[in-house]
């Protein structure tokens, strides 16, 4: 499961570095980091998760933590930089609809997939 955990932090860090660099333009660019490398690298974790994840989908309580922490920390860093006086220059905030029905909706999926893997679990034993 090393491999989940460094997908996950690597999609997060990536995930919030693009978030900050939204509330505070030229972030990334003080850093000396171009964006679509963190773009790149998201899209390659998510081809390594399709590769190598699917085959770990016995471990059901994975299928919660993913979709809650892909949510929650984001969420969290947008609060901490509306907090800190950011403004989002890409119309993603908190007040969004869209972020939280498209949260909310994540969750529902992976939580009806959830749902489906304990029923198949219960028919197998």
């Amino acid at each position: 499961m090393k491999t989940y955990w460094l997908i996950v932090t690597v999609l997060l860090v990536n995930l919030s570095s693009l978030l900050v660099n939204d509330y505070f333009p030229g972030t990334l660019a003080a850093l000396g980091i171009p964006p679509w490398i963190l773009f790149a690298v998201i899209a390659l974790m998510v081809l390594l998760s399709a590769l190598t994840l699917k085959t770990r989908r016995e471990k059901k309580r994975y299928m919660i933590i993913f979709p809650v922490l892909m949510i929650a920390v984001p969420v969290l860093v947008l609060a901490v930089s509306a907090a800190l006086g950011g403004e989002p220059h890409n119309s993603i905030s908190l007040t969004s609809p869209s972020l939280w029905i498209g949260a909310a909706v994540t969750l529902w999926f992976f939580w009806l997939e959830y749902v489906r893997a304990s029923r198949k679990e219960a028919e197998d034993t």
